[in-house]
């Protein structure tokens, strides 16, 4: 009977509750039902899969507001189930600011590039001979002039840029002189100037010294001068630099590169008559290394006048049919046009080159025309530059932008009935890089 008793209380205790004591044992089998919930979710936690550890030749994305899955996948190359499974995501909708996603090994290897102080989108793009736009759309970035000092850009389907080498240009070339140097301890050429003194010649790698004893080994310029006497013919003139350079034949701006940057050679192709004829080159040094080289080589002597030929005059194409493009060999549209051509788009960046066999590298200009068949709306035609443009529709200036431009974009807002309209397009060319993309989009 003691033993039965016993028993019974222990079976009571464990499974049921007596009468009398009920409210208190259903309260611990209730914290106990709580305590039996809270192991087993430690314990599914437990063998739920972690996040993916990187591997060798992995990167690791964090996400950032407003990015998917899909998007993130499409800037890497990758495919957006890999991403998926690499990271252990079930929904590929379910990602969040901030977190870190594994980008699985056997990307494309795009290089990431980070911004630095005076870099503007079209300069990284040259760099890497990679279309702005493109990176743009792998960046996510809407506005070409918004980057900032210190923001890493995936440049898509590169590797990285060899290094700029640090030898001369080419032991062939012949650098003229001498020349007056005149030396600041600034980069503006501001005075007084620290010292003066006369170079053989413009061929410089001060690397991370000082160009003169005693002056700071960044943040000076430099100005040369000299008078030369030349045959007459067509002169390509080379300034190859780092940081900025600009170049003057009596007077009249033929090169300029004034701004910060990597080594880089600058051309530019000029006419001179036989005589004496005075350069000035300036240069400045901001930060890290120095280096400076100027040169010409003769293209081609006097050249005689060809008797024109009457040919038939170009005509616009018709609507979706491209554009008639004509370039002039100065920078306001005057005279004749040096060149004709049709093109299927306006979207150019020369660089320091010349757009095509005739036309000079800088000072030049061009007008496209093209007729456009538009529905009733409101449109914006844009132009980014470097130079100046400007655009017409139906006659009316919609844009004008007509001054020095460092690629920056720039849009008018016009009214169309629905119809045809005549778009024309004038560009012109100081110096430096050569680009001008044209488009337009209802608004």
């Amino acid at each position: 009977m003691g033993l039965d008793s016993g028993m019974r209380i222990v079976y009571h205790d464990v499974i049921g509750c007596y009468p009398k004591t009920r409210r208190r044992c259903e309260m611990r089998n209730k914290w106990l039902s709580i305590v039996l919930v809270i192991v087993t979710l430690v314990l599914l936690v437990g063998v739920a899969p972690a996040s993916a550890a990187p591997n060798k030749g992995s990167v690791v994305h964090i996400v950032r507001r407003g990015e998917t899955l899909y998007s993130i996948a499409r800037r890497y190359g990758v495919d957006m189930w890999s991403i998926a499974r690499t990271n252990g995501i079930a929904n590929p909708n379910h990602i969040y600011a901030g977190q870190r996603l594994v980008i699985p090994a056997g990307w494309s290897g795009q290089t990431v590039h980070v911004v630095r102080r005076g870099e503007t989108l079209l300069y990284i793009a040259a760099r890497y001979g990679v279309n702005a736009w493109t990176i743009a759309r792998a960046n996510g970035v809407t506005n070409l002039n918004h980057i900032y000092v210190g923001q890493r850009l995936v440049i898509p389907g590169t590797t990285p840029p060899a290094p700029a080498p640090k030898p001369p240009p080419s032991p062939s070339v012949s650098y003229p002189g001498p020349w007056l140097g005149e030396y600041f301890g600034n980069v503006t050429l501001a005075t007084p100037v620290y010292t003066t003194r006369q170079d053989e010649s413009i061929n410089f790698n001060w690397a991370y010294g000082p160009p003169a004893g005693g002056m700071p080994t960044n943040s000076f310029s430099v100005r040369w001068t000299g008078t030369f006497d030349f045959a007459e013919g067509t002169y390509r003139f080379y300034a190859k630099v780092d940081d900025g350079v600009r170049v003057y034949v009596d007077g009249e701006r033929i090169i300029n590169g004034w701004r910060d940057g990597g080594l880089r050679l600058y051309t530019a192709d000029r006419a001179l008559s036989g005589g004496d004829h005075t350069i000035h080159v300036e240069y400045y040094d901001r930060i890290q290394v120095a280096r400076v080289y100027f040169w010409w080589k003769q293209l081609a002597g006097p050249t005689p006048t060809p008797t024109p030929t009457p040919t038939a005059a170009p005509t616009t194409p018709p609507p979706g049919e491209g554009w008639l493009g004509q370039f002039y060999n100065n920078q306001d549209l005057t005279g004749s046009p040096v060149a004709t051509r049709y093109d299927p788009w306006i979207g150019f960046e020369w660089g320091t080159d010349s757009p095509m066999a005739g036309v000079q590298s800088d000072h030049f200009s061009a007008r496209w025309t093209t007729k456009l068949n538009l529905k009733t709306d409101t449109y914006r035609f844009c132009a980014m530059s470097d130079d100046g443009a400007r655009i017409w529709v139906g006659g009316d200036l919609v844009l004008d932008e007509w001054h020095a431009n460092n690629g920056i974009a720039y849009c008018g807002d016009y009214w169309a009935a629905t119809g045809t309209y005549e778009v024309k397009v004038e560009y012109y060319e100081h110096g430096g890089d050569a680009l001008i993309y044209m488009w337009w989009e209802p608004h």
